[in-house]
C-alpha cells in the first residue's frame, strides 16, 4: 500500500504523464483507502474464528483445544481436564472431558494424550476432572485409575491416620500403650481411648478396652493411660485394696486395723473390742465395749457399701427396686437375719438406700446370733462382695468389666425411726430464721435440747442416752445458704441425732424465710 502512494507521488511529478493515467490511479488508492478503514474498524469474528492477539486484529481460524462463538474475537482454551482436535470449533461441547479415573491440568488441551490417571491415594468419580479426589483421613489406597472412594480401605481398629491420599497403610498409626480404639478409619489420635486409672496396658495399636489389665487387688493406680504395670502402687498401712483394679485404697473401717502394706483386708478387732476411727494402723486402738460384748449395744448397725463404677445412670426406676430389694437380702443372708430386718436410710424395709456414686447404706436390725466383730468377718470378704456383684448384675442383665464392690463397712448404731407428729412451724425474725419440731418418743416430759448451724453446710451432732454414749455425724445441706445464716433448731426429748435423722432422712423442708 506504501508503495503505491510513492508510485502516484512520482507519476504526478512527470511532465508526460496523461489525464486518463492520473484518473486510474487515483481510483485504485481510495479503493484501498476504503479496505484499510474497514480492516481498522471490525469488532467481531465468525464462530470458530477470533483474533491471533489484540495486536492483531484479524480474524484467523480457531485452533485446536479452543473454540468461539458467534460475534467473538477470542478463541476461548477449552478448561482443564477436557481436550480438543477440532479446528475452528464453534462452541464448548467440542471440548470432550477426560474419562473417569482420570484427570487433566491442562487447558487448551489438543488431544487425550493429556489426561493422565489418578495416582494411588486418589480416585475420580466423573469426568472432565482437573485433579483427582484423595482418600480421607484414616483410609488409604494403593490402586491407580479409581473411579470411587470404594478403593480408600480404612485403616484398622487400633490405629489411626491424619493424611489425606495416603498410598500405604503404614500411614495408619498405633494407638499408643495405654490407649484403645475400637474405631474403623480413625483420623485423630483423640481416637485412643486411656486406659481407665487403676488399669494399663503394654500393647501398641490396642484394639479394645479388654487389653486395659487391672492392677491387682491391694494396689491403686489413680492415672489414666498408663503403660506398664510399675505404675500400681501399693496401699499404704491403715488403708486396704478389696479389688482389682482400683484406682485409690481404701481406709480400714472403724472395728479394724492394718500395719503392712499392699493388703487387701484389714484385721478385725478382737472379740469384745472395738475402734470407731477409721485408717487405724495398729490394733492398740481396739477397746473393750462399755457394756456390752458383743458391741451392739442396740442390736443394730449401719452398713455401707461402695460399689465401683455402678450403672446409676443406666438403671430406670423399677430395676432400682429390685436391685435395694436384691442387696437386701444378701445383707440378711450374711448377718443371719429376716430380710424386713434390713432397712434403708428412710426406715423402708427390705430395702437399701443407692446414692448416685454406687454407695450402698443400710441399717441391720434385730441381731441376735453375732457380735460386731463376727458380722464384720462376714462382710469384709471376697465371696460377700461376689454375691452383691452376681445379685446387682442378675437384676440389671448386663456385664460390667470393671463393676464391683469395693471397701465395706460395719458401725454399729442404734437406728431411730422418726416420725413427724405434729407441723413443723416457723419463726421470723429480722436476723435469723428459727424451726420447731416435735417429735412422737413416747415421753410425757419434753426436754428441749438443741444445736446452732452456721452456714448450713453440715452439722455433726453427739448423742447422750442413758446407757452409753454414740458418737454420730450426718451431713446436712442447704438447698440457699444465703438465707440460712443462723438457724437454730429445738425439739422435744428426743436427742439432736433424731432431730439430725429427721432433716437428713425424712426429707423436712426448711421453709424459705
Amino acid at each position: 500500500f506504501g508503495s503505491s502512494l510513492q508510485d502516484l507521488a512520482s507519476e504526478h511529478r512527470s511532465p508526460s504523464v496523461s489525464f486518463a493515467k492520473m484518473a486510474g490511479s487515483s481510483a485504485r488508492l481510495a479503493i484501498q483507502l476504503l479496505f484499510a478503514s474497514a480492516l481498522q474498524v471490525q469488532a467481531s469474528c465468525p464462530a470458530g474464528e477470533g483474533y491471533p492477539s489484540a495486536e492483531s486484529p484479524v480474524c484467523v481460524v480457531c485452533s485446536v483445544g479452543t473454540w468461539s462463538a458467534e460475534g467473538s474475537t477470542e478463541c476461548t482454551r477449552c478448561p482443564a481436564g477436557t481436550w480438543s482436535s477440532e479446528r475452528g470449533a464453534m462452541d464448548a461441547s467440542t471440548c470432550i472431558g477426560c474419562p473417569k479415573g482420570m484427570w487433566s491440568s491442562q487447558e487448551g488441551s489438543p488431544s487425550e494424550a493429556s489426561c493422565q490417571t489418578c495416582p494411588p491415594g486418589r480416585w475420580g468419580g466423573t469426568e472432565g476432572l482437573s485433579e483427582c479426589t484423595g482418600c480421607s483421613p484414616g483410609t488409604w489406597a494403593d490402586q491407580s485409575g479409581a473411579t470411587s472412594n470404594a478403593v480408600c480401605t480404612a485403616c484398622g481398629a487400633g490405629k489411626w491416620s491424619p493424611q489425606v491420599g495416603a498410598t500405604v497403610d503404614t500411614t495408619c498409626m498405633d494407638c499408643a500403650p495405654g490407649t484403645w480404639s475400637n474405631e474403623i478409619g480413625a483420623s485423630a489420635q483423640e481416637s485412643c481411648t486411656p486406659c481407665s486409672p487403676g488399669t494399663w496396658s503394654s500393647v501398641s495399636g490396642a484394639a479394645d478396652k479388654s487389653t486395659c489389665t487391672s492392677c491387682e487387688a491391694g494396689t491403686f493406680q489413680p492415672a489414666a493411660g498408663q503403660a506398664n504395670q510399675s505404675v500400681c502402687m501399693r496401699c499404704a498401712p491403715g488403708k486396704y485394696g478389696p479389688m482389682m483394679g482400683a484406682a485409690t485404697c481404701a481406709s480400714c473401717p472403724s472395728g479394724t486395723w492394718n500395719t503392712d502394706f499392699a493388703k487387701t483386708e484389714c484385721t478385725i478387732c478382737p472379740q469384745g473390742r472395738w475402734m470407731h476411727s477409721l485408717g487405724s494402723l495398729r490394733g492398740e486402738g481396739c477397746m473393750p465395749c462399755a457394756g456390752s460384748g458383743d458391741c451392739l449395744p442396740d442390736s443394730s448397725a449401719r452398713i455401707t457399701i461402695e460399689f465401683v463404677n455402678f450403672p446409676y445412670a443406666d438403671v430406670d426406676t423399677v430395676q432400682m427396686e429390685k436391685v435395694q430389694v436384691a442387696l437386701a437380702e444378701e445383707i440378711a443372708s450374711a448377718c443371719s437375719i429376716d430380710n424386713q430386718s434390713v432397712v434403708d436410710l428412710q426406715g423402708k424395709s427390705s430395702s437399701v438406700s443407692v446414692s448416685t456414686d454406687g454407695t450402698v447404706s443400710a441399717f441391720v436390725t434385730e441381731v441376735k446370733k453375732f457380735t460386731a466383730n463376727e458380722l464384720a468377718a462376714r462382710l469384709h470378704t471376697r465371696a460377700f462382695r461376689g454375691k452383691l456383684v452376681n445379685s446387682t448384675l442378675a437384676v440389671l442383665g448386663t456385664v460390667k468389666r470393671h463393676f464391683g464392690a469395693g471397701a465395706i463397712s460395719l458401725r454399729p448404731e442404734e437406728f431411730l425411726p422418726v416420725t413427724l407428729t405434729s407441723t413443723t412451724t416457723s419463726v421470723v425474725s429480722s436476723t435469723s430464721s428459727s424451726i420447731t419440731a416435735f417429735l412422737s418418743t413416747g415421753s410425757s416430759s419434753p426436754s428441749p435440747s438443741g444445736f446452732s448451724l452456721l452456714g448450713m453446710s453440715s452439722v455433726s451432732l453427739s448423742r447422750n442416752e442413758t446407757g452409753g454414749s454414740q458418737h454420730h455425724d450426718e451431713p446436712l445441706q442447704a438447698t440457699d445458704r444465703k438465707d440460712f445464716e443462723f438457724v437454730e433448731l429445738s425439739g422435744t426429748a428426743t436427742p439432736a441425732a433424731s432431730l439430725a435423722a429427721l432433716l437428713v432422712c425424712s426429707g423436712l423442708v426448711m421453709h424459705r424465710i
